[in-house]
């Protein structure tokens, strides 16, 4: 018999709106001379990437750095709990908790995957019982404050695909061959993922990906509606 595991992206996933952005801009709300000079280094940062000049995670660094960058991990995990909390109760799509929970009830195996940090992602996980996130992991210097680069790698596109595959096959139980695996996400950064995966299914699709899925079989679901199966 093979295992089951459900595997769910996070931002405009499980969620209605991208959780990294609204961290980081919630964390500097109250200090406006930081307001020009993130911004100036965000967008710097995102245009190297659009032009194919920098890799992805050197924009989520350039928005750490006036930001979260060296602050105390005690205030940022009390932080990430208070946007945890009013997230998992009022930012997650209408089905997202049902579609967990019928999961839950045939015994799968449940594992989020997302580009998200884990600062951010392992408080919501908590709050949904799922016990296994695959995601983009922090560093703390030698006194406990958060350093200025990430402390892996980001976990979006063909990366997110190779660090779920390393976690599954870190278990010597798992045999992809003996596993069905059902992949949730609603960004064509999970192709490679959603290909991989036995069934994709594109949650509240972006453009990009709701005109590729028919080409790739997905089944295409809207989990703000009563009923979700669009197609």
């Amino acid at each position: 018999m093979k295992q089951k595991i459900a595997i769910f992206d996070l931002d405009e996933t499980l969620t209605k709106k991208g959780t990294w952005g609204r961290f980081v801009l919630a964390s500097i709300k109250h200090k406006p001379h930081k307001w020009v000079p993130f911004f100036a280094s965000s967008l710097f940062s995102q245009a190297k990437y659009m032009l194919g000049k920098g890799p992805r995670e050197h924009v989520k660094e350039s928005m750490m750095r006036w930001t979260l960058s060296g602050r105390s991990h005690t205030e940022l995990a009390k932080m990430a709990e208070e946007f945890a909390a009013n997230e998992v109760d009022n930012g997650l799509r209408r089905q997202a908790r049902s579609v967990l929970e019928n999961h839950r009830n045939a015994g799968d195996r449940i594992i989020i995957a997302t580009a998200a940090v884990d600062l951010i992602i392992e408080p919501i996980a908590r709050r949904l019982d799922v016990d296994e996130v695959v995601c983009t992991k922090m560093a703390y210097d030698a006194h406990d404050n958060l350093a200025r680069k990430l402390g892996g790698k980001n976990c979006y596109g063909i990366g997110k695909l190779e660090m779920v595959r390393d976690y599954l096959e870190a278990d010597h139980s798992f045999h992809r061959d003996h596993a069905h695996i059902t992949m949730y996400s609603d960004s064509r950064s999970d192709l490679d993922i959603l290909r991989w995966a036995d069934v994709g299914i594109a949650v509240n699709p972006s453009p990009r990906l709701q005109k590729c899925a028919p080409e790739y079989g997905f089944v295409i679901q809207d989990w703000d509606e009563q009923n979700g199966d669009k197609k």
